[in-house]
């Protein structure tokens, strides 16, 4: 069972930074498949069940926040992820959109190191 957890929750982790990178190409290139349905319904669609994941996974291990520094630091960093995303696509200046969804990759990038070493501190550690 827990491979199958891992391997779902990890599909999902592939499935989101795949379509967070899609959708920022768009936004620069200013691609009218950004106003398509399907792209703005699919992140959220994908963000739940990643989520949904990683808290099946968690329970399955039992592991919970409190006890795992790094689980709480990845919960945290997925917080300032998704408010980076966010602001990303809402931004009226073009650099400003850049620098969040740059930011945002970075912030990315953390919580998979945080996930990999089990350390909050993740590549920085």
């Amino acid at each position: 069972m827990y491979l199958a957890l891992k391997h779902l929750h990890l599909t999902f982790v592939a499935l989101s930074l795949i379509l967070f990178v899609l959708r920022g190409i768009w936004l620069f290139m200013n691609s009218d498949m950004l106003g398509k349905k399907w792209v703005k319904i699919l992140p959220h669609i994908i963000s739940t069940l990643l989520l949904a994941s990683g808290i099946a996974l968690a329970v399955h291990l039992n592991m919970s926040p409190g006890n795992q520094p790094w689980l709480l630091a990845k919960i945290i960093a997925l917080v300032v992820y998704i408010g980076l995303g966010v602001a990303a696509f809402k931004a009226a200046n073009p650099v400003t959109r850049k620098t969040f969804w740059l930011i945002a990759l970075l912030v990315f990038a953390y919580m998979v190191s945080v996930a990999v070493t089990k350390n909050p501190l993740g590549f920085f550690g």
